[in-house]
């Protein structure tokens, strides 16, 4: 049975007004916002020059591009965000990179990409399950036989940080930054559980604390 996924792309940075210092990139926050986006890559380009190494720039970019039809431009911004500065744009980033992989029915690459959204940000409660889903996914025989492990990546990279139960490997590294986390089928397999294990728990504690007339997300 498939679980629901999210697979809108976030629009963290542009609706965080993360530009607090203003000039074009603040601009093409504006124009981003209100979809023109042709303007908004002009104004998010003249504003690198201000913050060469923030994340949220390309990340922006990256948003104007999906939003223009530019799908494999918005990849390319989304991945080089990932390589800069900005925890909060480069965890969106991952998690959108993760989804448009989901969208092409890529599951193995998806579901690295939502780990590294997971090493930048543990608690990323639809990165998890989303994450859950590519891997549930990737069980799937038409899915192994579309899908063959990439050859020359780094090791897999794995949360940081997080207080949940998923899995970490003895002498794992992290990815370089902008290409995703690989799975092992041994890996993957551990990482499924322990994300059925932990949204079993949330799930028992979000009903124990509604039961105390309190209440909880459960993804």
């Amino acid at each position: 049975m498939m679980r629901p996924v999210a697979l809108l792309l976030l629009a963290l940075t542009a609706n965080g007004a993360v530009y607090e210092w203003g000039g074009p990139a603040r601009k093409g926050v504006r124009e981003l916002e209100a979809k023109k986006y042709d303007e908004a890559l002009r104004d998010l380009r003249a504003g690198r020059a201000e913050l060469p190494q923030a994340a949220g720039i390309p990340y922006d970019e990256g948003l104007a591009h999906f939003g223009r039809g530019s799908p494999d431009s918005a990849v390319a911004r989304f991945q080089e965000a990932m390589k800069l500065r900005g925890d909060p744009a480069r965890a969106a980033a991952a998690y959108n990179l993760g989804n448009l992989a989901m969208r092409g029915k890529d599951y193995r690459r998806a579901a690295g990409y939502y780990k590294d959204a997971l090493r930048i940000a543990p608690g990323d409660l639809d990165a998890k399950r989303n994450l859950e889903e590519a891997l549930r996914r990737m069980r799937e025989p038409r899915s192994q036989e579309r899908q063959q492990p990439k050859s020359g990546g780094s090791g897999p990279s794995t949360p940081e940080g997080s207080q949940s139960p998923l899995p970490k490997g003895k002498g794992e590294q992290q990815p370089p930054r902008g290409s995703p986390g690989e799975f092992t089928k041994q890996e993957a397999e551990r990482w499924l559980q322990a994300l059925e294990a932990e949204r079993r728990a949330r799930r028992q504690e979000s009903k124990s604390k509604s039961d105390q007339g309190g209440g909880n997300r459960d993804w």
